[in-house]
C-alpha cells in the first residue's frame, strides 16, 4: 500500500533531523574535547614553565648560600644544606608533572644532571674548604641556566604547537560540522524533491486527463499511483468519468427519445431563439404551418395567418399566453412554454378542429336535446299540479303518487335549466342584460326566498350591509340566481341550528357580497375543483346532499359575465366563505339604500 504523503513528510523531517542532531552533537562535543584537551596541556605547560623557574630560583638560592668569593664562612654549609633541600622538593614535584611528558622529562632530566655536576663542583670545594675554581663553576652555572631557559623556551614552543593544532583541530571539526549541515540539507532538498516529484506526476496526469475530458474524451482516465492521497485523488478521478460517461450515454438515449418522440407527435413542436429565429420543428409542425422552417422568424412565418404582436405577447408571456390561428379551414392553436433566460422558447401548434367540431355538436345536442325535453316536463309539471289541485278526489296513495311526479319534474326542470345554461355559456350564447340595481334588494329577495328552507333546519340567516353602497350594474334575475344557489349550498353544508351570514360591503372600486357558513368547510384537497362541473362537496357520513353538481359552475359563469369574480375560501372545521366581487356604477350612488338590522331571530328588517 502507497505511504500517505504526510507520512513521507514525517519521515522524511525525521531522518533530517535526525541527520542535523547527530552532525550538532558530534561538533559541539568535539569542539568541547578539543578545548578541553588543549587547556589541559597548556595549563601542565606553564605549571612545568614554572617549577623550572622554581628550580631555577633555588639554584640562585643554592649559589648564593655557597657564598663563592669566600672560604666556608660561618653558617654557610648550613645554608647550603637547606638550599639543597629545597631544591630536590622543587625537583621531585616538577619530575611529577612531567611523568605524562617523555621530552619533557628527559629535558628535565638533562637539567637535573647540570645542576648536579655544579653541585658536585662546590661540594668538593666546601669539602676542602677553599672555593671551587670560579672559571669552572660559572661555565656549570651557566649550563644549568642555559637548560633552565631553553626548558621555558621548549615549553612556550610547545603552547605555540599547542594552539596551532587546536586551531587546525577546531577548522576540521568545523568543515566536518559543515559537511554535515550541507549533506543533511541535500538530503532534505532531495526528499523534497523526490516527494513534489511524487505527487506532481500523478498530479500532472491528472490536469491532462481532466483537459482530455473536458474537451470531450470520456474515456480519459488516469493512473491510480503516488503518495495515497493522490491515489485517492485519481480513484475518484476515474471514478467521476466512470459516472459522467454513463451519465451522458443515459443523457444520449434520453436525447435520441426525446427526438423520436418529439417526430413522432401529432402536436407541433417548435424550438425559436430569444430574437424569435426559428432553430428546428418537427414533422408535424411543417406540415401544419409549411412556412415554418430553420432560420426564419417566427413572426414572418406566420404573418399572413396572424399579428407579429401577438407571437410576441405569448413570447413575453413566459408559456402563460397562446393564440388561435386559422389555417386551411383548420383552427391552430400555440402556446409558447420559455427556455430558461436566455435560452429562446419552444411552441407548441396544435390542430383543435376535430375538437371544436365535436364541441360544438355537444353544445348543439344538449341544446336541442334540452329544449326538446322542456316542453314535455313542463307539460308533466303543469299536469301533476292541476291533479294536485283536484287532490280530494284522490285517494291518499294517488295524491302521493302525484306529488311524487311534481317533486321530479321540478328537479328535472332546474336540470335542464341549468345544462341549458352552460350549454349557452359554452356556445357564447348565454347573455345578460344588466341595469342599474341597488344592492339590499338583490341580497333582500333570495333571502326572504330562504328562510323557509333554513327554519325547517333550525337555522338562522343574519344579513349585514354597509351603508351607502354605490349601484351595481347588473342582471337581477341571474345575481338572484347566484345567490340561491350559494344560500342552499351553505344551508345544505351546515348542520342544524347554525348561522349563515350574508354581508355586502365597498371594497376599493367593487361591490363584494361574502355568503359565510359555520360548516364542516371545504378540504383543501376539494376547494380548487370546487368550480368544476358535477363536482360536489363531501357533507359528512350524517348528510345526504342531492343535486347536480353544477349550481356553482354556473354560478361562477354568470358572475364572471357581469365582469365580476366568484372565489371560495375555506378551512377545514372552520366554515365555508364564497366571495363575489361585482363592479359598481360610480356616476350614480343610492341614497335610499340602509342598514338592515337583524331581528331577534335573525330575520332582517326591510330597509
Amino acid at each position: 500500500m502507497n505511504q500517505s504523503l504526510a507520512n513521507r513528510l514525517r519521515i522524511g523531517f525525521a531522518i533530517t533531523f535526525a541527520v542535523f542532531a547527530v552532525v550538532t552533537i558530534f561538533g559541539v562535543g568535539r569542539l568541547f574535547q578539543i578545548r578541553s584537551n588543549y587547556e589541559h596541556d597548556v595549563a601542565r605547560s606553564y605549571e612545568r614553565e614554572l617549577s623550572v623557574g622554581q628550580l631555577q630560583q633555588a639554584f640562585q638560592h643554592e649559589r648564593d648560600a655557597a657564598d663563592l668569593d669566600a672560604v666556608m664562612p660561618t653558617g654557610a654549609a648550613l645554608h647550603l644544606h637547606r638550599a639543597i633541600a629545597t631544591s630536590r622538593v622543587i625537583a621531585n614535584t616538577a619530575r611529577s608533572a612531567l611523568e605524562v611528558d617523555p621530552e619533557s622529562e628527559a629535558a628535565f632530566a638533562l637539567r637535573i644532571k647540570a645542576q648536579a655536576r655544579w653541585l658536585a663542583l662546590v661540594t668538593r670545594g666546601l669539602a676542602n674548604n677553599r672555593a671551587p675554581p670560579l672559571a669552572r663553576e660559572k661555565v656549570l652555572a651557566d649550563a644549568v641556566l642555559k637548560a633552565d631557559r631553553e626548558f621555558a623556551q621548549r615549553e612556550q614552543n610547545r603552547r605555540a604547537e599547542l594552539r596551532s593544532d587546536v586551531d587546525g583541530d577546531t577548522g576540521v571539526t568545523a568543515l566536518l560540522v559543515g559537511i554535515g549541515f550541507i549533506s543533511g540539507l541535500v538530503a532534505a532538498i532531495l526528499l523534497v524533491s523526490s516527494i513534489v516529484s511524487a505527487v506532481r506526476r500523478p498530479l500532472d496526469q491528472l490536469v491532462d486527463a481532466a483537459g482530455r475530458l473536458a474537451s470531450g474524451d470520456l474515456k480519459a482516465r488516469v493512473a491510480i499511483d503516488g503518495p495515497r492521497e493522490t491515489a485517492a485523488l485519481g480513484a475518484a478521478f476515474n471514478e467521476m468519468a466512470d459516472e459522467l460517461q454513463l451519465a451522458y450515454r443515459h443523457v444520449e438515449e434520453g436525447h435520441e427519445q426525446l427526438a423520436v418522440t418529439v417526430r413522432s407527435l401529432s402536436d407541433g413542436v417548435i424550438t425559436v431563439d430569444e430574437a424569435g429565429i426559428v432553430n428546428d420543428a418537427n414533422p408535424a409542425a411543417r406540415r401544419l404551418l409549411p412556412t415554418v422552417v430553420a432560420e426564419v422568424d417566427i413572426r414572418h412565418a406566420i404573418s399572413d395567418l396572424g399579428s407579429p404582436e401577438e407571437i410576441d405577447r405569448i413570447l413575453a408571456d413566459e408559456g402563460a399566453g397562446e393564440i388561435s390561428l386559422e389555417h386551411g379551414g383548420r383552427t391552430l392553436v400555440i402556446r409558447a412554454s420559455s427556455l430558461g433566460e436566455g435560452a429562446g422558447s419552444v411552441l407548441s401548434v396544435r390542430d383543435i378542429s376535430e375538437r371544436n367540431r365535436v364541441e360544438r355538436m355537444k353544445d348543439e345536442f344538449v341544446l336541442t336535446a334540452s329544449h326538446e325535453l322542456r316542453s314535455p316536463l313542463t307539460s308533466v309539471q303543469g299536469f301533476a299540479e292541476l291533479l294536485l289541485m283536484e287532490s280530494s278526489t284522490l285517494t291518499p296513495r294517488q295524491a302521493e303518487t302525484v306529488e311524487i311526479i311534481l317533486e321530479n319534474s321540478r328537479h328535472l326542470v332546474r336540470l335542464l335549466n341549468d345544462l341549458l345554461d352552460l350549454a349557452r355559456s359554452d356556445a357564447g350564447r348565454l347573455e345578460v342584460k344588466p341595469i342599474p340595481a341597488e344592492v339590499e334588494p338583490l341580497i333582500m329577495d333570495p333571502v326572504r326566498a330562504m328562510w323557509a328552507q333554513a327554519d325547517s333546519k333550525g337555522q338562522t340567516i343574519e344579513v349585514e350591509i354597509a351603508e351607502d353602497l354605490p349601484l351595481v350594474e347588473v342582471e337581477p334575475d341571474r345575481i338572484r340566481q347566484v345567490l340561491v344557489n350559494l344560500i342552499t349550498n351553505a344551508a345544505d353544508y351546515s348542520p342544524m341550528g347554525s348561522k349563515i351570514r350574508i354581508s355586502a360591503r365597498q371594497v376599493a372600486e367593487r361591490i363584494e357580497i361574502l355568503v359565510t357558513d359555520n360548516g364542516a368547510g371545504i378540504p383543501p384537497e376539494q376547494i380548487e375543483h370546487i368550480f368544476d362541473r358535477f363536482t360536489r362537496g363531501d357533507a359528512g357520513i350524517t348528510q345526504r346532499i342531492d343535486g347536480t353538481g353544477l349550481g356553482l359552475a354556473i354560478s361562477k359563469s354568470l358572475i364572471e359575465l357581469h365582469g365580476g369574480s366568484l372565489v371560495a375560501e375555506s378551512a377545514p372545521g372552520g366554515g365555508a366563505t364564497f366571495r363575489i366581487s361585482l363592479p359598481f356604477l360610480t356616476e350614480i350612488r343610492s341614497a335610499t339604500s340602509s342598514p338592515a338590522a337583524p331581528l331577534a331571530d335573525g330575520r332582517p328588517t326591510d330597509a
